[in-house]
């Protein structure tokens, strides 16, 4: 199977990619949106940029200070509603030119979750209510990744301006406030990333980690000599953990399923799918995850969403040799940085797997969890040995370890879609 081929669908289709700018005030979002169009659009995709709605409708004369909880309450579902109108009129051209072979990509200026950030949480969940929205759907289906950039408040506060805004009123205490909740809007996405000020030494580096991590979350390999830093997934085998124990910091749990695929072309690619709900939502999300043989180092993975359709078709193709994985994963974030810790049920019983994306000089050293450099940016309370490239903890060859059950995997391969 080629890296352009898929196990499903026509492989003539273009893909089309949805990404969401977020952060908090002045933290470079406009600047951020305008290098990724020019990128996409030099290595030939068609760019559809998608206006902040908020600053929009503010611009129209609205001064947010003035309303009362009546009229905010009504003007925040207004701009929620107009919001998801807009990107799903700019969403659905993208599709219509992946039919035709075109690849495109949607740039969203904020994303769904950025209104909840600005009322209270029984507020924001009556209004999904009224609207007939599921959280976890327009938080996780919506965009195949989501850059948080973290307000200049944060770590650059000589840089911090209110003039290239109007819409923007906020003082450094209340910018700083307003970054973390919405990052904390979006906690429990797949594809979160968060670009701080303390790791970079200016700007123009800024920007170029947000290039860079939009390039490996969607599976591009990055010019690292451009971009200077390399992000790499990072793994670490967490000792003495329970997931019913005191934790330190906010968090999201999910029960996940992983279910490798058979492929026969000995190309060395390995293909999952993966069933991910939100414990406490009854919104489930499906993806398919295609991890391609290294390039310059690099092992690139590409994922794209699944209906449910999609998803019991695959199922049909799980490789018996390897068993269905399932586990729990709890998210959270820690020092602006997204980690994921993953509860192995089965197989792995007792196996807890902490993963997360860290920057470094292409061309320096390498760095154990012993180094400075990345214990800093680990959460502390948790007791840890880096395990990044230790196959024997990656989820492939953990699956290998019990085969899938024989019986499964005969009902499997003898699923008929047709007699749903």
């Amino acid at each position: 199977m080629s890296p352009n081929e898929s196990p499903i669908g026509d492989s003539a289709t273009a893909p089309f990619k949805v990404i969401c700018l977020t952060g908090g005030p002045c933290g470079g979002k406009t600047s951020s949106l305008a290098i990724l169009g020019d990128l996409f659009q030099s290595l030939g995709w068609k760019v559809f940029r998608v206006p902040e709605t908020a600053t929009t409708l503010l611009n129209g004369g609205v001064q947010f200070s003035e309303l009362n909880d009546a009229q905010a309450y009504s003007f925040q579902k207004s701009l929620l509603q107009t919001m998801l109108t807009i990107e799903n009129t700019y969403i659905e051209l993208a599709k219509l030119n992946g039919e035709r072979g075109q690849k495109t990509v949607v740039i969203c200026d904020r994303g769904a979750m950025d209104p909840s950030a600005y009322m209270s949480r029984t507020a924001w969940l009556q209004m999904l209510k009224e609207l007939n929205l599921d959280e976890v759907a327009i938080r996780d289906n919506r965009y195949d990744c989501v850059i948080h950039l973290v307000s200049a408040a944060k770590g650059a506060e000589a840089f911090y301006t209110l003039e290239n805004n109007r819409a923007r009123s906020e003082g450094l205490d209340a910018a700083r406030e307003l970054d973390a909740t919405v990052m904390n809007a979006w906690l429990g996405h797949a594809s979160l990333q968060v670009i701080d000020n303390t790791s970079v030494s200016n700007f123009a580096e800024k920007c170029d980690r947000v290039v860079q991590a939009v390039l490996t979350r969607l599976g591009l390999v990055a010019d690292v000599g451009r971009y200077g830093k390399h992000v790499r997934k990072h793994k670490f085998l967490v000792n003495n953990f329970a997931l019913d124990e005191p934790f330190p910091v906010s968090y999201r749990d999910f029960n996940v399923e992983h279910i490798y695929l058979v492929n026969t072309s000995g190309d060395g690619m390995q293909i999952r799918i993966r069933r991910r709900e939100e414990i406490g939502s009854n919104e489930v999300h499906l993806s398919m995850t295609i991890r391609h043989p290294e390039v310059d180092g690099q092992r690139v993975e590409t994922r794209r969403n699944l209906t449910p359709r999609e998803y019991e078709a695959l199922r049909a193709q799980a490789d018996p040799s390897r068993a269905i994985i399932s586990k729990k994963r709890r998210c959270f974030l820690h020092n602006d940085r997204y980690f994921q810790l993953d509860v192995y049920l089965h197989p792995g019983s007792g196996i807890t797997l902490l993963e997360t994306y860290l920057d470094f000089d292409f061309h320096g050293p390498s760095a154990s969890t012993s180094s400075d450099a990345i214990k800093d940016r680990l959460p502390d309370w948790l007791d840890m040995e880096e395990v990044t490239d230790d196959k024997k903890y990656s989820m492939f060859t953990i699956a290998e370890s019990v085969p899938l059950d024989a019986k499964l995997a005969k009902k499997l391969s003898r699923y008929d879609l047709g007699n749903r």
